[in-house]
């Protein structure tokens, strides 16, 4: 299988500097899968096994307005289940994590044959595996949903939202060993607001109940493939500017993206520099290290950043420095362990 990728280099995009003595940027970083998938299992396939949501108590959809609240009991969206597979499949074929992902187009637990929570058979997961050439099964067993719209009064002007909440409840059948993978119970909300003079304009931009549970569906199958992938997430960086004039030269280089040159000038720097010349070039050269995929090293230094700002003082912007620097080392530290998980998850054996 290709699960090895080139995750190490993040993509880098430059902010507007900072109004003191540092600039920012950000960047794309790599983060483990909440559970780990065996690497010999290549490729899935999706099915939605869940029996349709139908309430006893009903009272999913909740409106409350000022002195009045009602529901709603003949909203429903008869393919829930199979918009959260497909919102699934389409951010897991993005991610490039598996070879291969399958779906099956139809819902496996009909009203008219099936019941609540069904099992899942070995027999049928054996079956879905030898039809797609795939290694796992990946299933919706059940699912729930509800939406509330709430608006309230504050001296004259109405301030209105719509809640949409999902819960997903999730089964991985590992076909190679023959047993479940992981199981995994998902609660997603997502919500919308809006403000008028009169009721009825607080809520005039809100989606509608049925629109808003369809964005419900998608958020939960796109929620759920960071559960079981790695996921890129953009993160802030800060790197000194000022404190030494080379920093100007080496900001040059940094501009360009070579930050292996403006490495070298922090080194130069950490060299000769004094006390708090040195810390922040040590920063500098966590963050250079870290941004050609050195995170071992990128730690080191971080540390050595820290222990240079704790011996030149903890007062004023002395202080903020440290703390900066004990934050990207702690930074630093987790996802030094972090790469530890990836290299597992992507089958990288050092």
């Amino acid at each position: 299988m290709n699960r090895i990728k080139k995750w190490i280099l993040p993509g880098l995009i430059f902010l507007l500097p900072g109004c003191i003595s540092y600039s920012t940027i950000e960047l794309d970083v790599l983060k483990p899968a909440k559970v780990a998938i065996p690497v010999e299992i290549a490729s899935v396939v999706v099915v939605d096994n869940a029996y349709p949501f139908r309430p006893e108590d009903k009272g999913i959809h909740k409106i409350k307005v000022p002195k009045m609240e009602y529901t709603i009991d003949s909203i429903f969206v008869e393919d829930f289940g199979m918009q959260i597979n497909q919102s699934l499949v389409e951010s897991l074929q993005s991610k490039a994590f598996f070879d291969s992902v399958y779906i099956v187009n139809h819902p496996l637990n009909s009203p008219e044959k099936g019941e609540p929570m069904a099992q899942l058979s070995p027999f049928v997961v054996d079956s879905l595996c030898a039809k797609f050439n795939a290694q796992a099964v990946i299933e919706l067993g059940h699912y729930e949903y509800g939406t509330v719209i709430n608006v309230i009064d504050v001296e004259g002007q109405y301030y209105a939202t719509l809640d949409a909440r999902t819960t997903a409840y999730w089964k991985i059948h590992n076909n190679l060993s023959n047993d479940i993978l992981d199981v995994h119970l998902q609660r997603d909300t997502i919500f919308w607001d809006g403000a008028g003079l009169t009721l009825g304009n607080s809520v005039e931009n809100l989606p509608t109940i049925r629109n808003a549970l369809n964005e419900a569906a998608l958020y939960s199958g796109a929620q759920y493939s960071e559960y079981i992938s790695p996921t890129w997430q953009s993160e802030t960086r800060y790197f000194f500017k000022k404190g030494h004039p080379l920093f100007y030269d080496a900001q040059t280089y940094v501009n360009r993206g070579d930050w292996e040159e403006a490495g070298r000038i922090w080194y130069f720097i950490y060299e000769n520099g004094k006390k708090k010349q040195k810390a922040r070039a040590a920063y500098n050269l966590a963050l250079s290290q870290e941004i050609i995929g050195n995170f071992l090293e990128a730690t080191s230094w971080a540390y050595r950043a820290l222990e240079g700002f704790q011996e030149d003082g903890g007062l004023g912007m002395n202080g903020y420095e440290q703390k900066m620097a004990k934050d990207y080392y702690i930074e630093l530290s987790t996802r030094l362990q972090e790469k530890k998980k990836l290299d597992k998850q992507y089958g990288i054996y050092e």
